[in-house]
């Protein structure tokens, strides 16, 4: 019975990623929402609790789910084309260390994040088409060390352990019947790499793919932009990449590594911080000369081939309608 769900859900899931692909070619641009942490911060008493959590709020799928179905219906109310599942942080190993689950619970825990996006869309019932991004993060951000912006544990890590680490996560949200997978501040082209092949186990399943970067020209590992993006998309993998891009970023950087690249016909996915500077030291963020995004920035990023815009840390569901009135106006 459970291979002829999967036989559905995959029938299914080719029909939409053939929609998407089509919208891709004739749309210019594609919101998708903001910050999970900004998203449910309306709805949590003790904020500062999710935020030092070893599972950054991934764990409210167990604690809180209601919090994080009022986050995501705010960024519906705000417009947005894409949902994106809580659970970035998440997986199984953590949710068996830190939630006290067991293997089967924890497994069922994550495809439990895309029901609640279904949940959180039914209930609003907005009356257009709204997809759901199942968030794959990297292995370092489960470190607690901010390893997913350097990517040093790659250099380290065996193959194998990495990949068994990423394979379940991926599998529950292609079970639960997630829309596309969106690996996502992926700090190396290896890690990449191993997510990437991992999703060649499931061929009618399509991804984006978004890396974290130190500066301008490489990503948080080192590579450049330029060579991550001529390795991975001009390949066999494009037949189930439908963009790359970048996350986690101050907005400032984008312009130079989208003209950084020389390969054609390459669909970005950008969601930049709120363009405010993080205070490690007061570990908040400093807002007083944040950069605020322009339907000029927006313009110059969608001639160089910008499908899908949304934002990351540090913006909400208000910041994520002003992207909205902005796509509008430029669309």
């Amino acid at each position: 019975m459970r291979q002829v769900i999967q036989l559905i859900l995959s029938l299914i899931n080719n029909l939409f990623s053939n929609y998407i692909m089509d919208s891709l070619l004739n749309k210019k641009i594609f919101l998708l929402d903001g910050s999970f942490i900004s998203g449910v911060r309306p709805y949590v008493i003790d904020m500062d609790s999710i935020m030092k959590h070893p599972l950054w709020g991934s764990n409210l799928l167990f604690d809180n789910p209601e919090a994080v179905i009022n986050g995501h219906k705010d960024y519906i109310r705000a417009g947005v084309d894409f949902l994106t599942t809580n659970t970035y942080q998440a997986s199984i190993e953590g949710f068996q260390k830190y939630l006290n689950l067991n293997y089967e619970q924890s497994f069922e825990l994550i495809k439990k994040s895309v029901s609640i996006c279904r949940q959180a869309i039914s209930e609003e019932n907005c009356g257009r088409k709204i997809q759901i991004l199942g968030s794959v993060g990297p292995y370092g951000a489960s470190l607690c060390d901010g390893s997913e912006y350097n990517g040093n544990y790659i250099d380290n890590i065996n193959v194998k352990k990495l990949s068994d680490w990423h394979r379940p996560r991926i599998q529950a949200l292609i079970e639960a019947g997630v829309d596309l997978l969106l690996f996502e501040t992926i700090p190396s082209v290896d890690e990449a790499n191993i997510l990437l092949n991992i999703l060649t186990e499931f061929p009618s399943h399509k991804a984006c793919l978004s890396f974290s970067f130190k500066d301008s020209n490489h990503l948080s590992h080192g590579e450049t932009f330029a060579s991550a993006v001529e390795r991975l998309w001009v390949n066999t993998f494009q037949e189930q990449l439908i963009a790359i891009g970048m996350n986690c970023l101050h907005p400032k950087l984008i312009t130079p590594l989208l003209m950084s690249i020389k390969t054609e016909n390459v669909n970005f996915i950008v969601y930049p911080n709120g363009g405010g500077i993080w205070d490690a030291v007061k570990k908040c963020w400093d807002n007083t000369q944040k950069y605020t995004i322009s339907i000029d920035d927006l313009s110059i990023w969608s001639k160089k081939g910008l499908k899908i815009f949304g934002g990351c840390c540090n913006t909400d569901a208000t910041e994520i309608a002003n992207f909205r009135n902005l796509i509008n106006a430029l669309n």
